[in-house]
């Protein structure tokens, strides 16, 4: 079973965790919290940590994909994705470029190592005033 916790006490930067092996249903529950932070009309940015993540399907990695891809027309202003080896870092990014060259849209992303340079690439890509993040 998957846990999957969604973390906005530092909104607009929502920090996700994933660990366990997601599923189809608990990719489907995820994506439907997600649509609550589009209706509150502000900029936000998604850091999503899949360092205690196991493997993801096709059809699950898909699903979060796609879902990604279209947020261009959100006000998702960006996606930090904290991994933690190079090959899935290669992974990642090669994936992204891939959805969007598919499709023709795409969020900003970036493919990091630590929950600070994802927080700070967040911040950054929102134009906040430095504070860090502290787990």
């Amino acid at each position: 079973m998957a846990v999957i916790d969604i973390d906005d006490n530092r909104w607009p930067i929502v920090i996700i965790t994933f660990s366990g092996k997601e599923s189809r249903e608990d990719m489907e529950r995820f994506l439907q919290r997600l649509e609550m932070f589009q209706s509150r009309d502000d900029e936000y940015c998604f850091v999503i940590d899949l360092r205690e993540m196991n493997h993801l399907s096709g059809e699950v990695r898909e699903m979060l994909i796609r879902w990604l891809g279209n947020s261009g027309s959100h006000d998702l202003a960006g996606t930090a994705m904290v991994v933690s080896s190079p090959v899935m870092r290669l992974y990642l990014t090669m994936l992204m470029w891939w959805q969007k060259s598919r499709i023709g849209s795409g969020v900003k992303h970036k493919t990091v190592f630590s929950l600070n340079e994802a927080y700070e690439w967040s911040r950054n890509r929102l134009d906040m005033p430095r504070s860090g993040y502290q787990k």
